[in-house]
């Protein structure tokens, strides 16, 4: 159906509903009315728009009971009339009220929280009835926006009229709130005085409580005489009868659930109502367990109204959290049991809205809530993903505004929301760690980087190792222990967000710290090397001082560094680097013993470790080449030992690659026996193929050649880097066997590769090195 709008009116009104833009719309509208730069224009727009769809829709014999507002139109106005109340004209909201309230589509609409028993043809009811009810609302709340410029006549017509539909408890949860928040609204506007008016309030209150009291004790006391009448019927009835009651059964649970939130919602409106009538009946239903409550003491066998009810069961929890922000002894009495149903429930949804409830007592009551801040974090691991994601906002949003502080194990669990399965998780941890915590706490990562090595290893190896309060179970939970690929990238996906989050001065600090808290307490044995999570804890502790992130970049200079320069000129800026020249310099000098000695112990004990420090200390020889420079001139001994361990690691590290590819490539066609029947020709070709293979040698010699000679490449490489100025040693000086033709004769260019290959059979190679 064409409207006569301009082009993209309809399409902005219809985005501003998108659930992630209408918050930015709200917050707009606010502060724009502040401000008091919103025009009335705006009302009167948005109302023309919806009295020409409503006269269009009429002009072609549409029926009125199908016809809709614009989608956006009525939340726009909900939102503007806030601050231009004078210019909503009454006669257009009684108008559109009378035609909302009036015309109903056929059939009942059933809290959200029952649909999931509807019938699969009610569908189309559902959706048409979904919309009608959204315009309710945002009309509900444009009538308590504008509720004071009301005559009082219509008012409390009006308010009369709100009463009657909430007393019969059939709306759906959404619609609830606005009634009540408009009840409220319009029964201060029938009264004359503000004590009239409270003591109006709090009449309806009561009357609308003590309906919704009654129809959740009939449910609660038919559900229980139901299951005793299944108990003592074998076997269960069946046919028409059956179908009625299931219909009726459907249909009170549907009105059990919304007088129960009703009662939420009387609460928030009016917390200073008397609630000590509803307390007990709501202790009765959160604490039922795995049997329903027998108000009655009705013989037959218990079922759980979790099981059954988990509807009902989850609006009782709402509720109780809604009594305990308005009265803080109840809070104080209830609050433990909302941690203990979060631990033990397997209901998804009760878990989330326990979560929200337990971010409001933590504002409400931060001394209560303060101990169960570890259990709350249990949430962040949760199989349901809003949940997950649900506990991260709202524990984040309550850190930073300082109501929970980041000590204990908090900061630690948080980091497995950098690998979370989520997208959408990992980006919000992302920008948590990366911008508002770098802002917040610069330290936080620095101080907790090496507890957290351990942490996410589960190691408990180390003698002088913090031990948290934690349980083990609870320590295994927030683990990522395991030394398969995926594992170890996880963690260390991990540290590097760390590392990108420090300053300089503290990437070389924490440098200092893994090397005297780590790595020396290896060697001086106080990390047991042989525990598995122990040799996790060195192995990552490899990877991390040997990637790019921790080593210092000049580009990178600290705030205090910056400030030095800009005080000191050019002298400030020859400070700097001297001083960083010294840490360095004296960082590498406490390293490298400590490097020597723990590779020592990991010889003996024949560790697999071996190849993760050889492969950190080629990263250190390369890149703090001009600091160990000054450590391997004083000290010739110790040049020797490396470029020798050196040498011998590359070897071993090039002749595996080498005989894995020599495996894995197929035979050439020159060693295979070709394909014939007759027998005297295929014997001929086995006896030059016999002959052949004497004059090449095997798969596992080539590759100890190359290996060598990719050993000595890498040694001249190394001392070429280290030693400056200083000529490379021949290879001959490394006591390397010549090769040599073996009849000590002069041969040809042609057969010289022959020969040096024939030689290698003779060779004594450096495989007892390995062995060793």
């Amino acid at each position: 159906m064409e409207m006569p709008f301009p082009q993209g009116i309809l399409y902005l009104l219809r985005e501003i509903c998108n659930g992630e833009v209408s918050p930015w719309v709200k917050k707009i509208c606010t502060n724009l009315g502040k401000k008091k730069r919103l025009n009335f224009k705006i009302v009167t727009a948005l109302q023309n728009i919806i009295k020409v769809s409503e006269s269009i829709w009429l002009n072609h014999s549409r029926p009125i009971e199908k016809w809709t507002a614009p989608q956006g139109a009525w939340f726009l106005l909900s939102e503007v009339s806030v601050f231009l109340p004078k210019a909503v004209d009454w006669d257009f909201l009684q108008h559109h009220w009378q035609l909302l309230d009036k015309h109903k589509v056929k059939g009942e609409f059933r809290s959200p929280f029952a649909q999931k028993n509807a019938f699969e043809n009610e569908e189309s009811i559902e959706c048409n009835n979904v919309a009608w009810a959204s315009d309710r609302v945002f009309l509900l709340q444009t009538i308590s926006n504008v509720s004071v410029e009301l005559p009082h006549v219509p008012a409390a017509e009006l308010a009369h009229n709100l009463l009657k539909r909430v007393e019969k408890f059939n709306m759906h949860s959404t619609e609830v709130d606005a009634h009540v928040k408009a009840l409220k609204t319009l029964c201060k506007r029938k009264a004359s005085n503000d004590t009239e008016a409270e003591e109006l309030v709090l009449r309806c209150v009561y009357q609308v409580l003590s309906r919704a009291s009654e129809i959740i004790e009939t449910f609660i006391s038919d559900y229980s005489e139901q299951n005793a009448e299944t108990d003592f019927f074998t076997p269960p009835r069946s046919g028409p009868s059956k179908g009625r009651k299931s219909v009726r059964k459907r249909r009170s649970l549907s009105k059990a659930i919304t007088a129960i939130y009703t009662i939420g919602s009387l609460v928030v409106v009016c917390p200073s109502a008397d609630m000590s009538t509803v307390i007990p009946l709501l202790h009765t239903i959160i604490t039922s367990g795995k049997s329903v409550p027998k108000l009655n003491k009705l013989p037959g066998s218990a079922t759980s109204l979790q099981e059954e009810a988990p509807s009902f069961y989850i609006q009782g929890w709402l509720t109780m959290g809604k009594l305990c922000l308005a009265d803080g002894k109840l809070a104080k009495n209830y609050i433990p049991l909302f941690v203990q149903e979060l631990e033990k429930t397997n209901l998804a949804a009760l878990r989330n809205n326990i979560v929200v409830m337990m971010a409001d007592f933590c504002v409400r009551y931060t001394a209560l809530i303060d101990g169960y801040i570890t259990k709350i974090t249990r949430c962040l691991l949760d199989p349901c993903e809003l949940v997950r994601r649900q506990t991260f906002i709202l524990l984040s949003r309550l850190l930073q505004r300082d109501y929970v502080k980041w000590r204990g194990v908090l900061f630690l669990r948080f980091l497995l929301s950098l690998v979370d399965e989520s997208e959408k998780i990992r980006q919000l941890a992302d920008f948590l760690f990366g911008n508002i915590l770098k802002v917040k706490s610069p330290l936080l990562a620095y101080n907790s980087f090496v507890e957290a090595v351990f942490v996410l290893n589960d190691c408990h190896a180390h003698t002088g190792h913090r031990e948290s309060n934690e349980s083990r179970t609870e320590s295994q939970l927030f683990s990522i222990r395991g030394t398969d690929e995926r594992s170890r990238s996880r963690r260390m996906h991990i540290y590097v967000s760390l590392l990108k989050q420090m300053a300089p001065e503290h990437l070389l600090a924490t440098f200092a710290k893994l090397c005297s808290e780590i790595l020396a307490a290896a060697s001086d044995g106080l990390l047991n090397i042989e525990d598995a999570t122990g040799q996790s804890v060195l192995q990552d502790t490899f990877q991390i001082l040997g990637c790019k992130e921790i080593r210092f970049q000049s580009t990178r200079v600290s705030s205090e560094s910056a400030d030095l320069e800009e005080e000191g000129g050019e002298n400030g800026s020859s400070t700097r680097k001297a001083i960083t020249q010294a840490v360095k310099k004296g960082l590498i000098q406490n390293t490298v013993p400590i490097f020597i000695e723990l590779k020592r112990l990991l010889e003996t004990k024949n560790s697999p470790l071996i190849g993760s420090l050889m492969e950190c200390l080629r990263v250190l020889l390369k890149e703090y080449k001009n600091e160990i420079d000054d450590i391997l001139v004083a000290d010739k001994q110790l040049q020797k030992e490396l470029i020798y361990d050196m040498q011998k690691y590359e070897a071993a590290k090039a002749k595996a690659t080498v005989a894995e590819a020599v495996a894995s490539k197929p035979k050439s066609a020159a060693f295979q026996s070709p394909v014939s029947k007759n027998p005297t020709k295929e014997h001929v070709e086995t006896h030059v193929q016999g002959e052949e293979s004497d004059k090449f040698p095997s798969g596992s010699k080539i590759a100890s050649a190359l290996a060598d000679a990719a050993a000595a490449a890498t040694a001249r490489s190394v001392l070429k880097e280290i030693n400056k100025g200083t000529a490379t040693p021949q290879l001959s000086s490394l006591n390397v066997p010549k090769v040599k033709s073996f009849t000590g004769e002069c041969v040809s260019r042609g057969d010289r590769r022959l020969d040096l290959i024939k030689s290698l059979q003779k060779k004594h190679c450096f495989d007892s090195d390995d062995e060793n």
